[in-house]
């Protein structure tokens, strides 16, 4: 027999049961993520994010996208031990060195345009890393939920208005720029 699909609930409108359902599952599902972390952490995160919940005959769930949410919440805690030396992930090694090779990129620019104002080919590849979309940093960012009192303070500036990174416009752009460059002798 196959169960009826889980219906959404509002966490205010949850009731008690439901909600201690509900932090038991979290608890369970992301214990072995924070063994450190006392159950009132999970308790204050569950209650400053409240997400819909899932209901079923038996059980009450979360969407995958706010289990990422409340996840993320749960890994800045202040009641989590910082590590020494601290773990990071692969997607963060990986988001670490793009942004490493970027800043040697801009200095090699730096340094080209210093020494032959009219010249540019690292400014070329420069602005061409820095206007391809990068979809792990996307990814990270997402994973955040930026409207909660406990969540980082967003970057300065407004999105828009600009091309998008990796669009077509952007690409034309920097053939434009690239067909601009004086051509170098190699040697």
């Amino acid at each position: 027999m196959v169960s009826p699909p889980a219906s959404p609930l509002p966490y205010a409108q949850a009731t008690v049961a439901q909600r201690a359902q509900a932090l038991h599952d979290l608890q369970v599902r992301l214990r072995r993520h924070f063994p450190t972390l006392p159950e009132r952490s999970f308790a204050r995160v569950l209650a400053e994010f409240r997400p819909d919940l899932l209901l079923t005959p038996t059980q009450v769930e979360f969407l995958p996208l706010d289990l990422t949410h409340l996840a993320q919440a749960l890994a800045s805690a202040p009641e989590l031990p910082l590590l020494d030396p601290p773990l990071y992930s692969q997607p963060t090694l990986t988001l670490a060195q793009h942004s490493l090779r970027t800043s040697e990129l801009a200095v090699q620019t730096l340094v080209e345009l210093v020494a032959q104002p009219t010249s540019g080919s690292q400014l070329v590849a420069l602005l061409q890393r820095l206007t391809t979309y990068y979809p792990l940093a996307e990814q990270v960012v997402q994973a955040w939920r930026w409207d909660m009192p406990s969540s980082p303070a967003l970057p300065p500036g407004l999105p828009g208005g600009a091309p998008t990174p990796g669009s077509r416009a952007v690409i034309n752009l920097l053939r434009q720029l690239a067909r601009r460059q004086p051509l170098r002798c190699a040697g």
